[in-house]
């Protein structure tokens, strides 16, 4: 009995070169792939920086420290008509000493007690002064927020708008309390969202605003 025997063709010389192209070219997006920062292994989270109102905190680009917060439905934008809201307009005011280059603050959200991140945009404020290292300036940021989710908040902030993975963020508890938030809520005066005129630098640099 015959056998039947199946040739086998090997591949010639650019044959193997093709397949070894195609070998290499993807172990390098694996390669590109394990190494490419996201979200699931933590590389792509900026490095957060936790404080209380009061606290100094050195980040690489400035020392930040949040001031002052207040609270109130009306919110007092000096020449511009003031905002009446429904609930809560809830004013930290950070002192932002640049320790790189000139700085001004881009970023701020809030994290409210419901674990909402409110950003800037619509009726949110951020008025924030540019300065140059060593000289202490202001930031002023406004967020609306529900008189029952005032409680507990958290204000983020960081240099910039578009990018901040892999660089340091401040988030600052606020202190907020709900006996606080309701004491505000009858208020009948405005809170201030203007830099403190001590804090304004009057050398070539201007407040800057942002929605």
């Amino acid at each position: 009995m015959s056998r039947l025997r199946r040739a086998v063709v090997l591949p010639g010389r650019e044959g193997l070169l093709t397949v070894v192209l195609v070998v290499a070219a993807l172990a390098a997006g694996r390669a590109v792939e394990a190494w490419t920062p996201d979200d699931r292994d933590g590389f792509g989270r900026p490095f957060v920086h936790e404080a209380a109102v009061g606290d100094t905190v050195s980040l690489r680009y400035a020392e930040v420290r949040a001031d002052r917060v207040d609270g109130a439905p009306v919110l007092d934008r000096g020449a511009l008509a003031p905002m009446k809201s429904p609930g809560l307009w809830v004013v930290t005011t950070l002192t932002v000493t640049p320790t790189l280059d000139n700085l001004v603050l881009a970023n701020a959200s809030l994290v409210d007690g419901r674990g909402r991140e409110l950003q800037l945009g619509g009726r949110n404020v951020r008025l924030c002064a540019a300065a140059t290292p060593g000289v202490a300036t202001a930031c002023v940021v406004a967020f609306e927020v529900p008189v029952d989710a005032a409680a507990g908040s958290r204000l983020r902030v960081a240099r910039s708008a578009q990018e901040i993975r892999g660089d340091d963020l401040l988030e600052v508890d606020l202190g907020i309390t709900a006996a606080e938030a309701r004491g505000w809520a009858a208020r009948t005066d405005r809170v201030s969202a203007q830099i403190p005129p001590a804090l304004d630098p009057t050398t070539g640099t201007r407040p800057t605003e942002a929605p």
